[in-house]
């Protein structure tokens, strides 16, 4: 070609053609490389969740689920851990919060049981909660008060309990609320109250309510 005479149409539509062709494989390989980049990271983040339960799980057999350093439990959250410990039997489960028929059976075979604020909110609803099952004679919010009518059973009708729930704190604390279980037994024609704590059952009762309190809580957090 001349200097000066103009270059051929198709020279400049062929580079065009071949500008555009590699522009189009840059964007296609581009695309790959995040596909496979973001493959690969997520691979990586699930292996490392993988391997820290896997930790956490090891670190609950040494320490203790409620003592594990891997693990941030509030106050309250390691007081209802703790006494879920102490509560479970061999298996680690622990059991209902209260057993009826059992409480009227040891009315008959006595066996040796071992060892006003504001109301919290978390902790009154907690209560109603757990004292749904059964008809509901007091509710005063104001003074954190609930108690049920007598609970009866068929299997055992000469005997019958009721419960007792006092909240006592203002704040949502392990001692905020307080729990009573009741029984009398017929004798003559008339009711009278057994000489008989029920500290397993009233225990189990309080860490329901804990329980039932501290998932409110975080709901509505």
């Amino acid at each position: 070609m001349n200097q000066g005479e103009s270059s051929p149409p198709g020279f400049f539509i062929s580079l065009i053609v071949h500008f555009r062709n590699f522009n189009y494989i840059a964007q296609v390989i581009i695309r790959f490389l995040i596909i496979f980049s973001s493959l690969f990271i997520f691979q990586a983040c699930s292996n490392i969740g993988q391997d820290n339960q896997k930790n956490l799980a090891e670190l609950d057999k040494l320490y203790g689920k409620c003592d594990n350093p891997m693990r941030t439990l509030r106050p309250i959250e390691y007081k209802i851990c703790k006494d879920k410990e102490k509560a479970a039997g061999p298996d680690g489960v622990v059991d209902d919060p209260i057993n009826l028929t059992e409480i009227f059976d040891n009315i008959n075979n006595p066996r040796a049981v071992y060892a006003a604020s504001d109301t919290n909110t978390y902790l009154w609803d907690a209560s109603l909660k757990t004292l749904s099952p059964y008809s509901i004679k007091i509710s005063d919010f104001d003074g954190g008060y609930i108690e049920t009518n007598w609970i009866l059973k068929n299997e055992f009708p000469n005997e019958r309990c009721l419960i007792k729930t006092h909240v006592v704190s203002p704040e949502l604390i392990s001692t905020g609320v307080n729990v009573n279980v009741i029984c009398e037994k017929l004798i003559n024609d008339g009711w009278y109250l057994i000489n008989q704590e029920y500290k397993d059952q009233e225990k189990q009762l309080t860490l329901k309510i804990l329980s039932e309190a501290s998932t409110l809580y975080q709901s509505s957090s």
